[in-house]
C-alpha cells in the first residue's frame, strides 16, 4: 500500500496544534525631545564688566528623560529569525551534513536528508513553528504526494522558530515531537511512532516566515539542528541541516 507524504504530514505524531505567527512593535511617541531645550534668554551678559548670573541656561535646556527609547521598540523574540546576527546565521563545513541515527532493540538506521517548512498558527499572535522532515530516501528531493516512500522517516514539530541556540524540550502532545514512520518495518512495526522525550537544539538558522507568507523566500534558507529522541524501545541522535521545502508548509490561507 502506497502511502503518501503528504499524509505523514497530516498524521504523524497527531500534530494539529497550530502556530504562532509575530507582532510588529512601535516605537514610543516620548522619543522626541522636550521642547524645552531652549536656553533661558536670560543668558545676554549684564551691561556690568561681570555677565549676569542669569547667563546659566536654564535646567530646561537638558533633553526630557522622554528622549530614551521605550523599551518596546526591541524585536519581538517572535520575529523573523531572519534578522538575526552572525555566528547564528552562518554554517559551513559539518554543520551543512545530515546525519542522525534512529536506533530500535539494537536495530539501526541513518537518516540523511533534512528538509523544512513553516506551520503558521491561527492565532496571528502564537508564534510560528517548524515542521521538519528527517529521511533516508533519494537525496536534495523534497518531500511531495508523489515521491518515492523512504525506508524510514523521522518528522520533528512543535518546534518554534528559533532565534537563536537555545534548546526546546518536549515530553507530551503539544510540546516537541519526533515520530517514526517506518515503511521498511525494520525498527518498529506501529505506524506511527511518537518519542517519549527530545531536545531540539538549534545550530544556526535563516528563517523568515513573513518572506514565505509573501510568496519571496530568502535565498538563504535553512535551519541547522542538533536532536536527541527518546523512544519506548530505542533512541534517536544526531544533527541535521535541513533545507526548505514549500511542500512541507501549512499556511493560513489569506
Amino acid at each position: 500500500m502506497v502511502v503518501s507524504l503528504a499524509t505523514v504530514h497530516a498524521l504523524s505524531g497527531c500534530s494539529d496544534d497550530e502556530v504562532p505567527t509575530p507582532g510588529a512593535d512601535h516605537q514610543d511617541a516620548g522619543a522626541q525631545p522636550d521642547s524645552g531645550t531652549i536656553p533661558d534668554s536670560g543668558i545676554t551678559p549684564d551691561s556690568g564688566s561681570e555677565p549676569d548670573s542669569g547667563i546659566i541656561p536654564d535646567a530646561g535646556i537638558e533633553p526630557d528623560a522622554g528622549i530614551i527609547p521605550d523599551a518596546g521598540i526591541e524585536p519581538d523574540a517572535g520575529s523573523d529569525a531572519g534578522t538575526g546576527t552572525d555566528p547564528f546565521t552562518q554554517c559551513e563545513g559539518d554543520c551543512k551534513k545530515t546525519s542522525v541515527t534512529i536506533e530500535m532493540k539494537g536495530t539501526t538506521r541513518v537518516l540523511t536528508s533534512a528538509y523544512f517548512g513553516y506551520e503558521e498558527p491561527k492565532d496571528p499572535t502564537a508564534p510560528w513553528e517548524l515542521w521538519i522532515e528527517l529521511n533516508n530516501g533519494k537525496p536534495n528531493e523534497c518531500p511531495a504526494e508523489d515521491s518515492p516512500l523512504p525506508d524510514q522517516l523521522v518528522n520533528v514539530y512543535k518546534v518554534r522558530v528559533p532565534v537563536d541556540t537555545k534548546p526546546q524540550t518536549g515530553i507530551a502532545e503539544g510540546e516537541p515531537r519526533a515520530t517514526l514512520v517506518d515503511f521498511e518495518g525494520v525498527l518498529t512495526t506501529a505506524y506511527f511512532l511518537h518519542s517519549t522525550k527530545l531536545t531540539f537544539t538549534p545550530a544556526a538558522a535563516a528563517l523568515c516566515p513573513s518572506c514565505v507568507k509573501e510568496g519571496k523566500p530568502p535565498a538563504s534558507h535553512f535551519v541547522a539542528f542538533d536532536v536527541e529522541g527518546v523512544y519506548p524501545d530505542g533512541s534517536l541522535t544526531g544533527h541535521g541541516y535541513a533545507t526548505y521545502c514549500p511542500s512541507l508548509n501549512s499556511l493560513q490561507k489569506k
